[in-house]
This record gives structure tokens, sequence and C-alpha cells, in this order.
């Protein structure tokens, strides 16, 4: 078969029964060795236990990535010391480090010995704009200026960090020093970090939002306060989601708190009204994903599993006929009292998925089949003029190729063995004209290999020698 006369389509699956299809869960024993169980708590520091709360899908990178403040031996004496920032990157169809480049960000300038620590919660989420810039946040207590001692520096700021891609040292976005606000148990990112954004973070058990708007990449030097009408507790943990095609509606969700459609005024326009009496476990942490033309929520539920809802009606239009069911539970291994944890939906290859965080428990994936979408074609072309040097390659090699001008969004690297089985991708920010993506090829065995450039629904296919 001819590589040229290739082409994909994609499945078309007509509306019927869903399931949540297992792709990898990575708990006890299985887990990543970087992820806690709880027996950190021992060392008497309650700080350590749930470590590990969000986790994000970017489509532009083609990477998930999970926000973490495990503890670390820092003085190397034999005891584990205190929680340090870290954000880890898992390959989103196996789980495990990316084949190509960091299996985590560099947080130069946020640990404990730099100047922008985060404190004893120094990252507790993260998540990613429309652009693929990646944020992260701390935890306060009751956010204000530091606190100075002879012990050293109590930090009270909430602090944001941004990297504009995986090979960025982070910058500091926010550093709020007002308010006397728990913030940071949640957050959001919503919009175009190079246009148009807006930062959302809430104190815990109250009716305020904090927002920040950022244009051309520029954060207002301080955030409007929003005022939720009608309520004066929207729980803790609270998560603000944007409604596609609604630029002035959110949705505002918290543990205890179902979610609630507002204007980005704070006007309170209703709430959905699924039944929560037989729900498993409370659910938290509310995000959004428009897919076959309707609009989804998914929500963590801390039995270890994702709550996913179709949300398209809107507010109290929202029942339980709505509802499309409960990922897996994949177990227990640490008692999390704080309920916390994290979901976050993606597309890939037409196909929807969702990934769970359990702190302390594991990690998740499930495609959730049964949902009506489109076809879509992916059409081989010889449009991108790619080529690979070197070629043989054996530590790395470099993707060439070009793209239309004013080319925008994301493009892609994909490797398969000659079995099609696919070993990994790596992803860079679409630009117009020539441009190269670097892969590294150091851990894949001597062979044949063949690369697709993907770029919207077109695929221009290669060969790669690995000596």
């Amino acid at each position: 078969m001819t590589i040229c006369a290739l082409f994909f389509t994609l499945m078309i699956r007509a509306q019927g029964d869903t399931a949540f299809v297992e792709v990898w869960a990575l708990f006890g024993e299985n887990a990543p060795a970087w992820f806690t169980d709880g027996s950190e708590v021992e060392q008497g520091d309650p700080s350590f236990a749930a470590s590990e709360r969000g986790i994000v899908y970017s489509d532009v990178s083609g990477h998930v990535y999970i926000s973490s403040r495990h503890p670390e031996d820092v003085d190397k004496d034999g005891t584990l010391d205190w929680g340090e920032p870290h954000v880890y990157i898992v390959d989103p169809e196996t789980g495990e480090p990316p084949l190509f480049g960091l299996a985590q960000l560099l947080t130069s300038g946020i640990r404990s010995s730099d100047e922008f620590f985060g404190g004893g919660y120094p990252l507790n989420n993260v998540t990613v704009s429309d652009d693929g810039s990646i944020f992260a946040c701390n935890m306060t207590l009751a956010s204000g200026p530091d606190i100075v001692s002879e012990g050293g520096v109590s930090v009270k700021a909430f602090r944001v960090y941004r990297w504009s891609w995986e090979q960025d040292i982070p910058q500091v976005v926010i550093d709020y020093k007002e308010g006397g606000y728990r913030l940071g148990d949640k957050f959001s990112v919503l919009g175009n970090w190079d246009e148009v954004a807006y930062i959302y973070a809430a104190p815990g058990e109250s009716n305020k939002l904090l927002r920040w708007k950022v244009t051309a990449g520029v954060v207002d030097a301080a955030p409007t306060i929003i005022t939720l009408q009608d309520i004066t507790n929207a729980g803790t943990s609270i998560t603000v989601a944007d409604v596609p095609g609604k630029s002035d509606w959110i949705y505002v969700s918290g543990r205890g708190f179902m979610p609630t459609l507002f204007t980005t005024s704070g006007v309170n326009l209703s709430q959905v009204a699924i039944s929560t009496e037989n729900m498993p476990g409370t659910p938290v942490a509310g995000r959004i994903i428009e897919f076959g033309g309707r609009n989804y929520m998914g929500m963590f539920c801390d039995d270890q599993s994702a709550f996913v809802f179709d949300i398209t009606k809107q507010g109290e239009n929202v029942t339980d006929v709505d509802v499309i069911g409960y990922s897996p539970t994949f177990g227990t291994v640490y008692e999390n009292a704080y309920g916390e944890g994290a979901v976050e939906f993606g597309i890939i290859d037409n196909q929807l998925y969702i990934f769970v965080c359990a702190p302390s428990n594991g990690i998740a994936c499930y495609r959730i089949d049964g949902i009506n979408h489109t076809s879509v074609e992916k059409v081989i072309s010889n449009t991108f003029n790619i080529s690979a040097y070197p070629n043989p390659a054996a530590d790395f090699t470099t993707i060439r190729f070009t793209l239309p001008m004013g080319a925008t969004e994301a493009v892609a690297v994909k490797l398969y063995d000659m079995s099609g089985r696919f070993m990994g991708i790596t992803a860079g920010k679409a630009e117009g004209g020539p441009q190269e993506i670097r892969i590294n090829t150091s851990t894949l065995s001597g062979g044949q290999y063949i690369y697709q450039v993907v770029y919207q629904n077109e695929i221009n296919i290669g060969k790669l020698i690995i000596e």
C-alpha cells in the first residue's frame, strides 16, 4: 500500500448506551513512583496528604499535566522535609512519561529555596489556556503580606505561575497579598493568554469570585471582586468553568454546591436540577467541554470516580435524564479527609476522554463511548514538505515541515512502529512557513518507524530509521 494513498476516517458513533472504557488506571502499587500514598503524614506534616490535586489535558501539546507538592528529603538527612512544587507530564494514551521531551516542568525560581516559593502548599492545582500556556497555583489559608520571623518567611501570598511552553521557566503572573482569603484550592484560566483571558480564583465557603483580566499577556494589577447573587456559600474548592458560545456566562461549582449558572457580573441564572441523594460521593471541580455540538461537564466524585453529564440545556433544565454516568472507581489507598480531586476532558482522534486525579490514590484515563459525534476525515497529502534530519537517527532527529501562512493552533508529530503501534506524540505551536520540531529518539529500539505531521485535518507521513 502506498503511503500517499492512505486516508483516515475516524469512527462515527450512533447515539446509544454510553460506556466508560478504561485506557489506563494507575493506583495503589501501580501508581507512579512520585505519587503520594498518605504514609508521608506519619512523619508529622499533614500538608503531605493528598498532594496531587490537579490534572489537565492540553490539546496543544498533546500531554497531560498533574500538579503535586509531594515531600522531598531536601537536606539529604533521610527524613522527608516539606512539599516541593512539581508538575508532572504524562502521555494521555499510556499514563507514562512521554517518550519525547521532559517528564516534568521546570520549577526553577519557585522551589523552597527561591523567592517565589508558594509556601506549605506550593502547587495545588494546574490548568491550561487556549493558546497552550500552562498555569499552576499555590494555596494560601489567608492571602496577605508574607510574615517574616526568626524562623523564616511564612508565605501568605496567593501565587499563580505560567509556563509558556513545556521547556519554559515559570513566571509569576499573580502575587496577591490582600484580602485575607483562602485561595488556591482550585482556579481557572479561561481564554487565550496572547489575546484576552481571565483568571478566576474563589475564597472557600464564600459568595465571592476574584477575577483578573489578561490583555495581550498583561495581567490586571488588582482583581475584580464579583459577588455571586442569591447565595452566601458556594462550598469549598470552588471552580469556575466557561460556557462554550456564551462569553458572559460561567458555571460555578464547589464541594457541597452543585453547578450554578451565573453571568460574569454575578447574576444568578439557575442551578442544575440533578438530584444528589443517590450519588456515591460528593462531586467537586466541574469542568466543561464542547463535543459533537453538545456541552458536557465532568466532576470529581470522592469515591474516586468522574461524574459526567450533558449540560447543553443549561441551568435548571439539566436534570437526572442528562446524566451520562460515573467512571469506574479504582479503590481507596488513603482516605482523603478533604475529599479533593480533579477531572479533565480531552478530545483525542475525535474521541472524548476523561482524566481523573484522586489524591494519594491514583490517576486514570477513560474513553467515553456512546456519545454522538460527527466523523472527521484526515487526508494524507504532501503539502507540508516534510523531512527528518538526521535520518538514520540515533539520539535525536529534527522533523522539518512547512505550514500554510497564517497557521494557528497546534501541529503534532506522532510516531508509530511498523506494526502500527503508537509510540508517542510531541507538539508545537503552529506557525506559518518553515517550522521544525526536535524529538528525542534515544530510547527507541533500532529499526524503521513511521512519523506523521498532523495539522488540522491533514497528515503527512514519512519514514524514520533508528540506528
